[in-house]
């Protein structure tokens, strides 16, 4: 086994993905290395502005409330000291480049875990509801109306193994 040498902690600044060679999608990541504090001395802290959309969060506990907090994809409800918990994940996302709307037509009622997995590209959702790299259905409440363009977005942009 090859030694390796520790380098210290890092953040990731930025990530995208590029076309390589092959057609395959290459994802890139810019790592900014962290100053380790000594010992007991406390790290510096610098005022920050931090600009962010601010998302709609009636529709979101809608969605929720309409799935009774259960994953659409597994079906699962978890449960916490303070209550349900699950996430609304957007189909087409919110800031720039993106400009989705923060509208029930775009949000799905999702665990943590599928959460991760639908914003990384491991799965998508066909216009027919069949959950693409993943085994069965999206789970839809009949006044859950979702946007099929909202689907192909999601589908032409993060589907890397497509």
């Amino acid at each position: 086994m090859e030694a390796t040498n520790y380098a210290g902690l890092y953040r990731v600044d930025d990530h995208w993905h590029e076309l390589g060679r092959s057609g395959f999608r290459i994802w890139r990541f810019r790592l900014v290395k962290l100053e380790s504090a000594a010992p007991g001395q406390e790290p510096e802290r610098r005022p920050t502005l931090i600009q962010r959309i601010v998302r709609d969060t009636a529709a979101a506990h809608a969605v929720k409330a309409l799935y009774d907090h259960r994953c659409q994809v597994c079906g699962e409800r978890l449960e916490t000291a303070a209550g349900a918990y699950a996430e609304a994940a957007h189909i087409r996302p919110l800031g720039a480049p993106h400009h989705g709307p923060d509208t029930a037509d775009n949000l799905l009622c999702l665990c943590p875990n599928h959460h991760v997995l639908f914003d990384f590209g491991a799965f998508g959702i066909g216009d027919d509801l069949q959950l693409l790299g993943l085994p069965g259905h999206l789970q839809v409440h009949p006044q859950h109306h979702l946007n099929p363009a909202h689907l192909e977005y999601h589908r032409s942009r993060y589907l890397h193994w497509k």
